[in-house]
């Protein structure tokens, strides 16, 4: 995070979801070797929620990269919003992972619509976000 863009619930936002990614590792770990799971299945889930939860922390420092604008251009609300976007997509993502896991831990599974559930969510909170940036740089 860069520090102009550092806010109390930003700060806490970003805490939450690494407090839940340790979680998801601990609890991945966990079933693997408890359940003895293949190495590989579970250090994938693993490197994957590392490899996007990096790639988005890297888009939310750099969030004109996003809708390909200079940084002069994405000052203000539509940097705001850009931001905001990432860090809730980031959260979803976070959770998303998070509740499977737990319920593969507790032994119960969840039906295949929960996947297009949470692709669902992360698409709506894109779309609702790139609308309004799209609307902030059409009245401009």
């Amino acid at each position: 995070m860069r520090k102009k863009d550092l806010t109390v619930p930003a700060v806490f936002a970003e805490a939450v979801g690494i407090i839940l990614g340790v979680v998801y590792i601990v609890l991945q770990l966990y079933y693997g070797l408890t359940y003895h799971v293949a190495v590989y299945s579970y250090a994938c889930n693993i490197a994957a929620l590392i490899l996007v939860y990096a790639g988005l922390s890297v888009l939310s420092c750099y969030p004109e990269r996003i809708n390909r604008m200079t940084e002069k251009q994405c000052t203000g609300k539509i940097r705001r919003y850009s931001i905001r976007m990432v860090r809730v997509i980031k959260l979803v993502f976070v959770i998303g992972l998070m509740i499977p896991c737990v319920g593969d831990v507790l032994g119960t599974e969840l039906k295949e619509a929960y996947s297009l559930l949470i692709i669902g969510v992360i698409l709506l909170t894109a779309v609702y976000y790139e609308c309004r940036i799209i609307r902030l740089l059409r009245k401009k």
